[in-house]
């Protein structure tokens, strides 16, 4: 008998793909991030009044807190 969907083909061979270098780990003593760092305090020490205070936490940290930030909208 023959196959309702026809006889099956051979797939063709894959090349091989060469592997990629590891990726680098960062380095907390790199020139780089203690610029980053450097501007980064700078920065804060540069607020005053109203904008020196952290009003709210940061949208990407992910808080255990059951509170609500308007009257009615728990944590669904």
């Amino acid at each position: 008998m023959t196959s309702i969907f026809g006889s099956p083909q051979a797939a063709p061979a894959a090349a091989p793909v060469a592997p990629k270098p590891p990726a680098t780990m960062p380095d907390t003593t790199s020139p780089a991030v203690l610029e980053a760092r450097r501007k980064a305090q700078l920065d804060i020490m540069g607020r005053a009044g109203r904008q020196s205070t952290i009003l709210t936490a940061p949208k990407d940290r992910v808080s255990d807190s059951y509170s609500a930030t308007t009257l009615g909208a728990g944590n669904t």
